[in-house]
């Protein structure tokens, strides 16, 4: 619930992660994700569905973490867009910004 208070921006400057982390954490989710694939249809049909649903659902969780790791864990900054609560000046320069 704290990060709907706290900008976006402060949090990234405080925690940055380096690109050969990011690597190594894209390759070992990759690795993850395709063992939990590999090893989903011989223990579920050993151990039953639910285990079968349990790894698929493993296999999704680290290809999700995979490419959050490819985009370093960032959100996209959403385009300020024109709004009823801002002033004509500030609405103008957000429509001049965003026809460029």
């Amino acid at each position: 619930m704290l990060c709907f208070f706290l900008k976006y921006d402060t949090i990234k400057e405080n925690f940055t992660i380096g690109r050969a982390v990011l690597k190594i954490l894209r390759i070992t989710f990759c690795i993850l994700s395709a063992l939990c694939l590999a090893a989903a249809i011989p223990i579920g049909a050993f151990f039953g569905w639910i285990w079968l649903v349990g790894l698929l659902i493993a296999a999704a969780l680290f290809a999700l973490l995979m490419f959050g790791a490819k985009n370093g864990f960032r959100r996209q900054t959403p385009a300020p867009k024109p709004d009823f609560m801002n002033s004509e000046e500030e609405n103008e320069k957000i429509n001049r910004a965003n026809k460029e």
